[in-house]
């Protein structure tokens, strides 16, 4: 499962404010937060080795000085590749 970060008000740093504990989001929450990202996993290109993925990151980089990326998804147990820059 994604890790979410906790809400609640927090100080410019991002830290809880103090003499305030971080909310966890509700079920519901968390529910409409996994439901969000199956949808955006199922838009992206699934690979089932990271090997697989990589090969396909180097075969399309958009270019020269610029580098794509493979991660494993906490979504799908899948691996994606990123857009380099």
């Amino acid at each position: 499962m994604p890790r979410r970060k906790p809400t609640g008000p927090r100080d410019r740093r991002g830290a809880p404010r103090a003499g305030q504990a971080a909310r966890e989001p509700s079920a519901q929450q968390t529910a409409a937060y996994l439901a969000r990202q199956k949808v955006v996993c199922e838009r992206k290109d699934r690979y089932a080795s990271e090997a697989e993925a990589r090969a396909f990151a180097l075969m399309h980089q958009p270019g020269p000085g610029s580098r794509a990326d493979v991660y494993r998804c906490e979504v799908c147990d899948g691996w994606h590749h990123t857009r380099g820059r």
